[in-house]
Formats: C-alpha cells, structure tokens, sequence
C-alpha cells in the first residue's frame, strides 16, 4: 500500500467511513462523547444495506469536516478506516466496503436475508460498472 503524503485532496472532496471502533476512538482523541460526535461530526448511511456512519462534509463533494488549510486532517492520529486504507495515491475502497459493507451467508430472518441479497447485489453491480460491463 502506498503511504499517504498528507496533502490533503481526499480531504477536500469528501470524508471517509468508519469501521470497527472508530467512534470511539475518534471521541476519546476529541474528548467528547459518542452521542456529542455522531449529533456535532458525523452523518448516519446506508452503504449496501448496512449501517455506516462518516464524517459530515460540505455538499455535493465539498471538505470532510476534519479537515483544515492549515493541519490538513485535524484527526490524522485516528482518522477513519477507509482514510487509513485509501488515499489519493491508492484506492482501497473497494476492498474496504466488501470488507465492512458487503454482507454474505444468510440472514437470521427474512428481513436479513433480503438486506444480505440486496447488498450482494449492489456489489455486483458496482463491480459490473467499474469494470464497463
């Protein structure tokens, strides 16, 4: 993977999503609350019918809400996931939502089961077009 050389441009067009224990990370390195961060920071998605949360940024591709002239990202040390995996100079995204987004087997319920089949789905077809089929 290549090492990301702090210039900022993801940074300017868009956020990254979280994973894992971002949150709670990202609160402990602000010195905030879970809830102060999700109501102040970040905005709740759904990325291939899952739950997924990143930092709010300016519409329609403006700047992360981290994100300054000055320092660049004002969270480096515990930036989200797909900022750690993905950056200008490597895309990892794809890798990072099969990883977190795209669910596979089958659901405890119906409901489940369908959000499992439409998340492969949408897999598919975002496979399908990046590769111009």
């Amino acid at each position: 993977m290549k090492k990301c050389n702090d210039c900022g441009r993801c940074c300017e067009f868009g956020s990254g999503f979280l994973a894992e224990d971002d949150k709670e990370k990202i609160a402990s390195f602000l010195k905030i609350t879970i809830k102060q961060l999700e109501a102040g920071f970040l905005e709740k998605t759904i990325m291939f019918g899952t739950e997924a949360w990143r930092p709010k940024f300016s519409r329609p591709f403006g700047r992360c809400i981290f994100f300054s002239e000055e320092k660049h990202c004002t969270i480096h040390d515990v930036k989200p996931a797909l900022c750690r995996l993905a950056n200008c100079r490597e895309d990892a995204t794809g890798a990072f939502y099969k990883k977190y987004f795209v669910k596979s087997g089958k659901g405890k319920d119906k409901f489940e089961s369908e959000r499992i089949k439409q998340s492969q789905d949408e897999w598919s077809l975002r496979e399908r077009i990046k590769n111009g089929e």
